[in-house]
């Protein structure tokens, strides 16, 4: 099955280019609102996904939610399993990981979790530790970042 995972846009709550885990209510920026213009409109063009009569599942905060409607997407589906991934790290642990680039546990685990019962929806958006733990699972090479850019788009075959 071919899944296409986004990340959210910028909002009040990582504005920094870096995974936060602020406020779940936080909303997008506007410069976050126009990532997810703009992805709707790539969603359209390079994948042939026409957001407005595609359902799509997406994470309970805020920004994901709010990223699929500015992408154009009507048919929302909540799917907890898409929420930002917690971890107990400290913020200097975090930045090792990301700086090293290596996925942290609590992203690994969430993303079995995940792919043991996927959303059946073709379209999935979510957070940054959520898409860097199941690219990590399912062994998809991290070529440029290993946590993806606001409203980036990656393919994955589960």
């Amino acid at each position: 099955m071919e899944v296409y995972v986004a990340r959210h846009g910028v909002s009040r709550a990582n504005d920094k280019d870096s995974p936060a885990f602020g406020s779940t209510e936080a909303a997008l920026l506007p410069a976050g609102e126009q990532q997810a213009t703009d992805m709707g409109v790539e969603f359209s063009d390079k994948y042939s996904i026409i957001p407005e009569t595609t359902e799509v599942a997406v994470s309970r905060l805020r920004r994901a939610q709010q990223s699929a409607r500015c992408a154009g997407f009507i048919k929302l589906t909540i799917t907890p399993l898409l929420d930002e991934v917690t971890t107990k790290m400290s913020q200097d642990e975090l930045y090792d990981c990301l700086t090293n680039k290596y996925v942290p546990r609590a992203s690994i685990e969430a993303a079995e979790k995940l792919l043991a019962t996927p959303p059946e929806q073709t379209v999935w958006i979510t957070h940054g530790l959520v898409i860097a733990g199941l690219c990590e699972v399912l062994g998809v090479p991290n070529e440029h970042r290993f946590i993806p850019r606001f409203c980036e788009i990656r393919q994955l075959t589960l």
